[in-house]
């Protein structure tokens, strides 16, 4: 159904345009859309880490990253086009890092821009809501 890789250089325009299309409300919304804080923004977390790209049939549809730390795994920059949501990708993406927490007997931290949709997505999968502010929620799932 979809394979995974690392990024590459290549894709720092897609994942930007990605980025764009799945938080651009919620951003707007919250913050409001400004496009150089958006790309300045993006180029940061580009430069901090680069995200595992999500493809179907070959092309890019999505990322995510994970990052293992002492105490916990990050997940973040989850993101699929809109033509892709819905079709059970992010539950099996989901379901990975949450064997990979399993596996190392850590818990799953994530952020999210408040107004995003994919709370629903997280509180199936068990995660709980450690904090929240006008801006963003914090959960955690204990593995």
């Amino acid at each position: 159904m979809f394979t995974t890789r690392q990024a590459k250089n290549t894709d720092y325009n897609f994942l930007f345009e990605l980025k764009k299309a799945a938080e651009y409300e919620p951003i707007k919304a919250i913050f409001g859309w400004d496009e150089t804080i958006q790309q300045r923004i993006h180029r940061e977390e580009w430069e901090l880490a680069k995200p595992t790209i999500i493809e179907i049939n070959g092309k890019p549809a999505g990322s995510y990253l994970v990052q293992r730390h002492d105490d916990h795994i990050y997940f973040g920059r989850f993101f699929l086009l809109p033509q892709y949501q819905g079709q059970g990708i992010g539950s099996q993406i989901l379901n990975d890092v949450i064997e990979q927490a399993q596996s190392a007997s850590l818990p799953i931290k994530l952020i999210y821009i408040k107004t995003n949709r994919v709370e629903k997505l997280y509180l199936r999968f068990g995660f709980e809501v450690t904090h929240q502010d006008d801006q963003f929620v914090h959960m955690i799932k204990q593995c």
